[in-house]
């Protein structure tokens, strides 16, 4: 194959040679007749290359391009894209895109593709709230700045393309990424994704500070069954038209997305990596995208390991590009994905045609991001725009306004100034928890840090609350051999740990998934091994249960014992545990070998703590002691990285069982309790919340979290988001979303059937009076526009802002419709005493369903408007007609 390869290259060469001025580099000519004209000069591997991603990894070696390597892994082509860079500098991206441009035949640059669902996750960017925390805002203008400033410094730096955003609709708050969604609202959710990609794109992405958005997982993936990442998706085509697909629909149309990511999952049967239906029917076809699909890491793959849709990989490979996509995500071996293209074209199961459409997509990006005459950035641009003195207030105003107050007894909140004690309790409280996929190397702002500089006397207790589940072991307890904290990671181009290691770095955790890409700048994907060493310095005395597994061999030896083995062809895949007594004060040396043979490779090591020391010891009474000596004890819990975000879904909403005891033992004292939550999904808590006077939810709220928590906790600002998810009561109410069809109105014989807090619920310092509900028309026609107005006061003597929120309701339809709909909201500023008249505008968009032929239509008859402060909170009503 690679003689093939060359001589074609060779022949192709001589005929450019004497070529003037090939078409597809006149800059004048269309994006389309380019792509058309570079196309027809391409081999057929050129062509296959388009289609492929690669991990940095194969041609960077300690952050700087090896030519060596690069020239044999790629065969002196250029790929369609490389992933997994995140380029520190222009300069860093430049070196590489030179080598693309000056030493492949036809000088195709390549596409950067990172991650920026919240803040471009390259080094020391702007973070901001997760996805959750930003709907929470209820501010679809601000989430479009935020998008301009993570897109802006992405390119800054000379990437390209961001996975961004997630636009599946958050109903199943067990999957660890309901934390990347906007909600559970189809209608909130897609103001906001609307809002991001134009952020992203700008109307331009030839511009200097744009990106290509990638919306993301298309299309129903964020409901999966049992509430596990990747399972089935059990949806009807009506229920996924008019909400899930609905939110990417909107972005294609409304925000120009020319990215799109195809999900894991199946739906009706059907992956979606391969479903001809999601990718070109409706996604093409009914839409009119006209950028490139790229497959989830591993989707096209699954069609052959999970779903056993296909035999084979050249079987899912045609499968999906023949269904519209564009673009492996590491799915096979660049090897496998090139060979099973080339023999599907000489069996005549895919054609020239098929192949050239899906590289056409690609190309077609390349030009109209400008890659083909600005393939490099101005090195200069990321002094004026990375991390700015902007941006990061930004990051503060969007946390500020991200906050919702829960729970507010006896106006416990804001602190009473005079009450100078406050006992902090929690080890959140003195990190910058960011949520997942967020930038690297972040300098946030703790709690502890905010409130140490206020006037306030800060009693501080870092006290652990391990998981109900078994944890990675936390980086604060982890040294390396010369006493650094995390530790030692030798990586070795053999699979016996043999000989002076390849590359050595410092890591902060020891699970780890590599997919099948090589691990680290130098190391082969295939037969390498990892040995990571230092000791565990034990926080809490106590019973440890390690559990470890590996693809394919690993063993854990602590002070020269191995404890668990895996290492052998029968223990691939297969969790091994052992338990050990661990005293706290002393340190244990440790090592945790690996080796990795073939195809995927990846090791888990777990460990869930049991405490063993006398009651008087433990963290609970230590909190008592505090808690009795202050004014006022705020209680930092949530969720740890480990119980939330990709692959981390979760059986129970509850806090750990570790949480819940220590509010039990200090809710007794008669010491005001305020409860800080950050966690990624709602959590229920049922049990706690009689016994607290005020609850913040935060989320994970970005880089200027403790600023922003503690200048609301203190009344400096005035809290002000709502939640755009619902929050149960218990997980057996699940699924639980405010906008169910009228008929699920049922009830439970062990408990309430509603919400602890429903979607739009938040309260404020201020206090709101809604009045005089008025209509443009009392009856009107199909295509006419309904007004509708009302006033809201500011009855309090705090200046605050209401997000008011209107709701309507198809009273008689043809098919079952919800009990009520978002459909319009507005964030308010009020003065104290002020008030102020709000108008909203309606039309078919927002009054139409899907009817019984799949048919998007507004029925005559009547209509109910509900304007409220929450889906919950309906302060006034009143109907008018359709005819």
């Amino acid at each position: 194959m690679l003689k093939r390869v060359l001589l074609l290259a060779m022949v192709f060469c001589y005929g450019c040679a004497n070529e003037n001025s090939p078409l597809y580099q006149n800059p004048d000519r269309t994006s389309e007749e380019r792509t058309k004209d570079l196309l027809s000069r391409m081999t057929v591997e050129e062509k296959v290359m388009q289609l492929d991603m690669y991990s940095c990894n194969g041609i960077i070696d300690n952050g700087k391009l090896e030519k060596e390597m690069a020239m044999a892994t790629l065969n002196g082509m250029s790929p369609g894209s490389i992933h997994d860079f995140y380029p520190n500098s222009a300069k860093e991206s430049n070196e590489l895109q030179r080598f693309f441009v000056e030493n492949t035949r036809l000088g195709i640059p390549t596409i950067f593709i990172e991650e920026g669902l919240h803040g471009y996750q390259g080094e020391k960017s702007t973070a901001f709230p997760v996805s959750l925390g930003l709907a929470s805002m209820w501010d679809d203008a601000m989430v479009e700045e935020v998008g301009k400033v993570v897109g802006t410094e992405a390119r800054s730096v000379g990437v390209h393309l961001l996975l961004a955003p997630t636009l599946g609709i958050g109903r199943e708050p067990r999957w660890g990424r309901v934390e990347e969604t906007y909600g559970e609202d189809p209608y909130l959710a897609a103001q906001n994704g609307v809002a991001y990609v134009k952020g992203f794109q700008k109307g331009d992405i030839k511009r200097d500070d744009a990106v290509i958005a990638e919306p993301k997982h298309f299309g129903v993936h964020s409901v999966p069954e049992s509430g596990y990442n990747t399972a089935s998706i059990n949806v009807s085509e009506r229920e996924a038209r008019e909400n899930f697909l609905y939110v990417f629909e909107r972005a294609v149309k409304e925000g120009g997305a020319l990215g799109i990511m195809a999900a894991y999952h199946e739906w009706d049967g059907v992956p979606a990596a391969g479903d001809e239906r999601l990718l070109t029917g409706i996604l093409r076809d009914e839409w009119g995208f006209k950028g490139m699909v790229i497959s989830d890491l591993g989707a096209i793959a699954k069609q052959e390991n999970a779903h056993r849709t296909a035999a084979n990989p050249k079987e899912a490979i045609i499968t999906s590009l023949k269904a519209g996509m564009n673009m492996q995500f590491y799915d096979y071996s660049h090897e496998v994905f090139m060979e099973s293209i080339l023999e599907a074209l000489e069996e005549g199961s895919f054609t020239m045609d098929e192949l050239d459409r899906a590289v056409f997509d690609v190309l077609y990006l390349k030009f109209e991001l400008g890659l083909f005459e600005n393939p490099y950035m101005d090195e200069s641009l990321m002094a004026k725009r990375y991390h700015t003195e902007e941006s990061q207030q930004l990051a503060l105003e969007t946390a500020r306004k991200s906050i919702i107050m829960l729970k507010n007894d006896n106006s416990i909140l804001p602190l009473d100034p005079s009450k100078k004690k406050i006992a902090l309790i929690g080890e959140m409280a003195e990190e910058a928890n960011l949520g997942g996929y967020s930038p690297k190397k972040v300098e946030g702002v703790s709690l502890l840090e905010a409130l140490e500089e206020s006037d306030f006397e800060v009693n501080y207790l870092p006290i652990s609350t391990p998981a109900n589940a078994k944890e990675e072991l936390r980086k604060a307890i982890l040294r390396t051999p010369d006493g650094q904290e995390g530790v030692l990671a030798e990586y070795f181009n053999n699979e016996k740990l043999e000989g002076k290691p390849s590359f050595s770095q410092v890591e902060k955790k020891l699970s780890n998934y590599w997919h099948n890409l090589s691990p680290a700048g130098g190391i082969q994907p295939d037969n390498f091994s990892v040995r990571w060493s230092g000791y565990i310095e034990p926080e809490i005395s106590g019973l440890y249960d390690f559990s470890l597994v590996a693809d394919d061999y690993a063993r854990f030896i602590l002070e020269e014992e191995t404890l668990i083995d895996q290492w052998g062809p029968e223990q691939k895949n297969q969790w091994g545990s052992h338990s050990v007594q661990l005293q706290r004060g002393k340190r244990y040396a440790f090592r945790l070998e690996f080796a990795e043979l073939d195809h995927y490779a990846g090791v888990k090591f777990k460990c869930q703590i049991t405490p063993t020391v006398k009651k008087s010891e433990t963290m609970y009474a230590a909190a008592v002691k505090a808690v009795k000596q202050a004014d006022v004890a705020i209680l930092m819990l949530g969720e740890s990285e480990d119980e939330v975000g990709e692959g981390k879904d979760r059986l129970d909403l509850q806090l750990n069982a570790n949480s819940k005891r220590l509010i039990r033992e200090v809710q007794a004292l008669g010491t005001p309790l305020v409860l800080v939550l950050q966690n990624g999904r709602p959590l229920a808590i049922t049990d706690e919340l009689p016994h607290l006077d005020a609850v913040l939810e935060t989320w994970y709220v970005g880089e200027k979290q403790g600023q922003a928590i503690k200048e609301i906790l203190t009344g400096e600002v005035n809290p002000s988001g709502k939640l755009p998810i619902t929050v149960a009561r218990h997980v057996g109410q699940l699924p639980v979303y405010y906008n169910k069809k009228i008929s699920s109105a049922g009830g439970y014989v062990d408990g309430s059937n509603q919400p602890l807090f429903p979607f739009g619920h938040g309260l404020s310092y201020s206090t709101y009076e809604y009045t005089d509900l008025q209509f443009g028309k009392t009856k009107l026609n199909k295509g006419e526009k309904q007004m509708v107005t009302f006033n809201v006061k500011n009855t309090s003597k705090t200046d605050g802002e209401e997000i008011v929120q209107l709701y309507v309701r198809d009273e008689v339809s043809s098919v079952a419709t919800p009990g009520k709909k978002l459909r319009k909201f507005q964030r308010v500023h009020l003065p104290a005493g002020s008030s102020k008249t709000v108008t909203f505008e309606l039309t078919d968009e927002d009054l139409c369903l899907m009817n019984r032929q799949m048919q998007r239509v507004v029925e005559p008859g009547t209509f109910k408007i509900m304007i409220g402060a929450s889906s919950e909170d309906i302060r006034l009503e009143k109907t008018f007609e359709v005819r």
